[in-house]
């Protein structure tokens, strides 16, 4: 996996993305902002996917910086989703879509939802940060 130096996203150890959020206060829910987008990535297994990779983190960055979001993005590789990085719902997810061919790799996942993946745009990142449509 690479990732360039001053890249917003996160390559430390996994986290438990698959663990409930906190219960919600009574102050606007219905608008939460997300703490974390993840970019699942295969550039572990096909090197080729690289560059994809890096245009992921980078429009990634560019959308959280773009909306003002507290969110931060992590860098999940193929490898370590598969090795327990993820949660088994977020990888059945994930892998019925892949099937289905409704998502590629890169993906950008939120809240447990895939909300960009291939070659998608800043725009795309940022509807789904701001809960508005692209």
């Amino acid at each position: 996996m690479t990732s360039s130096a001053n890249t917003p996203a996160d390559t430390a150890g996994p986290a438990c993305c698959g663990a409930p959020a906190a219960a919600p206060t009574s102050q606007n829910t219905a608008q939460q902002e997300p703490r974390e987008v993840l970019i699942i990535t295969d550039s572990c297994c096909n090197p080729a996917a690289a560059p994809a990779e890096e245009r992921a983190v980078k429009t990634v960055g560019e959308a959280i910086t773009a909306t003002g979001s507290t969110a931060h993005a992590r860098l999940v590789s193929a490898t370590d989703a598969l090795g327990g990085a993820l949660s088994s719902e977020i990888l059945a997810e994930i892998q019925s879509q892949l099937v289905r061919g409704t998502a590629q790799p890169p993906m950008v996942m939120i809240a447990g939802q895939i909300v960009a993946s291939g070659n998608f745009t800043q725009q795309e990142v940022e509807a789904a940060l701001t809960g508005t449509s692209a």
